[in-house]
């Protein structure tokens, strides 16, 4: 992950003019995505960077997201990207930039009281990975591993399965992966007493969601805690965004970045949980009888418990909930109002969807392209629209290949894999199911007629003798 790290910070910090950035952020948002959730595999490349370059970097691009955040000229389609960069980035904690961090794992791989199997398992599948290129796939082998020590309680010893439980927990924090509960827990120290009295309330209503029984009554009273919950999340949110409003100094402290990344996780895994409460209101309001109910009712609802829904509500809650707004029905309008602010926030939801719709699929199919031409085993190319490619094998390369046939879709037309390749390897049985040509070649001459053809379009027929003709 290193080596991605580096190359989104030398795309990012410092050398876009206004006219590329959006495309930059975008590009780097998908690059990052795939990265951690496991599409683009983080292999050894020889090199030895532990994971504090890894955080170094992460810093940087960190400081530059949110520089280009502040300025006037940042449109709302680069802000929504960078919002999508940010949770991809791993941590940049004091624990994190040490000259030797995560050093845990090389105690518990030298443990005294484990079998020597386990101990080179932990060494070679998480140790040696994590200290060489650092990768969200470690944390998914850490996760593996504590499963299987753990499955029968009294087969290792009870201090060392707490160990590994601690590991499990740094690269968790090292990801940033936490559940929401644990990343507001993470800045409480930091929120004056006003504050730390809206981060509180937040996580009592949450918690009480949580633990909330799936029951008639514990339907009706869904509905009210849903809009106490919204209520307290706004209020929480609305003090961290006042906290990210200014700029970062170029002389503030290293620990001040960490825990501005810190906020910034959190307020948007707020906005993202607020999806999830608007979707459980809606589910809930469905099942007590929709909006019919909801009219019905609406002389038993506090109006201000609706203050969650926004500004519009604001301006005619004060007026209070009256048995006639002229000569209609007082209920009947309340509801109605209601339904407005609902399908207002329908709308931006939708607004929200189509901009993400419109920003990524198509730099998505661009950067599958992409990364095959980029690819150190990609050789050569024939067409842009449908590719025939040549894929130079190599010991240990053969899942990145399997990957990029996969990934290609209906781009690729024909693989040659400048190697010998046994018939039902998982490269060939891949290609077969995705009905794209697979041949190998190992003729010097062969090879170079064909990337004589570079750039041009071609009639590929496989055969024994394996020919492919200019058009």
């Amino acid at each position: 992950m290193g080596t991605s790290l580096e190359v989104m910070c030398e795309l990012l910090v410092g050398n876009l003019e206004s006219g590329d950035r959006l495309e930059a952020l975008i590009f780097s948002a998908i690059y990052l995505k795939w990265i951690n959730t496991g599409q683009i595999p983080c292999f050894e490349d020889g090199g030895h960077p532990r994971p504090n370059r890894h955080a170094e970097i992460s810093r940087l691009i960190f400081r530059e997201l949110e520089r280009i955040y502040c300025m006037k000229d940042t449109s709302l389609q680069e802000v929504l990207a960078i919002r999508k960069i940010h949770p991809c980035l791993p941590s940049f904690k004091a624990e994190f930039t040490a000259s030797v961090p995560l050093t845990r794992i090389r105690d518990v791989a030298h443990w005294g009281d484990i079998p020597h199997d386990l101990k080179l398992q932990i060494k070679h599948t998480i140790q040696n990975k994590l200290h060489r290129n650092a990768g969200p796939e470690d944390l998914v082998a850490t996760e593996a591993m504590l499963a299987r020590i753990t499955r029968n309680p009294e087969e290792y010893s009870e201090a060392f399965v707490e160990q590994f439980k601690i590991i499990h927990h740094e690269l968790k924090d090292f990801s940033m992966l936490r559940n929401l509960t644990e990343q507001l827990e993470s800045i409480k120290e930091s929120f004056d007493d006003r504050s730390l009295s809206a981060l509180t309330l937040f996580l009592e209503c949450k918690e009480r969601l949580d633990n909330l029984e799936e029951s008639k009554d514990a339907l009706d009273k869904s509905i009210d805690l849903l809009l106490k919950t919204a209520q307290s999340l706004n209020a929480l949110r609305e003090v961290i965004v006042k906290g990210l409003e200014s700029s970062l100094r170029n002389d503030v402290p290293d620990a001040a970045i960490a825990m501005r990344q810190k906020w910034r996780l959190c307020e948007i895994g707020l906005e993202d949980y607020s999806f999830l409460l608007l979707s459980r209101f809606l589910n809930a309001l469905e099942a007590v009888g929709g909006a019919q109910q909801l009219k019905e009712n609406a002389e038993s609802k506090n109006p201000e418990e609706c203050t969650a829904i926004g500004n519009e509500l604001l301006a005619w809650k004060e007026k209070g909930l009256s048995e006639k707004e002229g000569s209609e029905d007082g209920k009947a309008v309340w509801a109605l109002r209601f339904k407005v602010t609902l399908d207002g926030s329908r709308r931006l939801t939708k607004e929200y969807s189509e901009a993400l719709l419109q920003m990524f699929p198509q730099k998505v199919e661009c950067y599958v392209i992409s990364q095959y031409m980029s690819s150190p085993t990609v050789d050569r190319w024939a067409v842009v629209e449908q590719i025939l490619c040549y894929l130079k094998g190599a010991p240990g390369d053969e899942d990145r290949c399997l990957w990029q046939v996969t990934a290609a879709g209906n781009n690729i037309k024909g693989v040659v894999l400048l190697q010998e390749l046994p018939h039902l390897s998982h490269l060939g049985v891949r290609a077969g199911q995705e009905k794209v040509i697979f041949v190998t070649c190992e003729d010097d001459d062969k090879i170079a007629d064909i990337q004589k053809l570079n750039g041009k379009c071609v009639r590929h027929n496989t055969t024994g003798n394996f020919p492919v003709k200019d058009l």
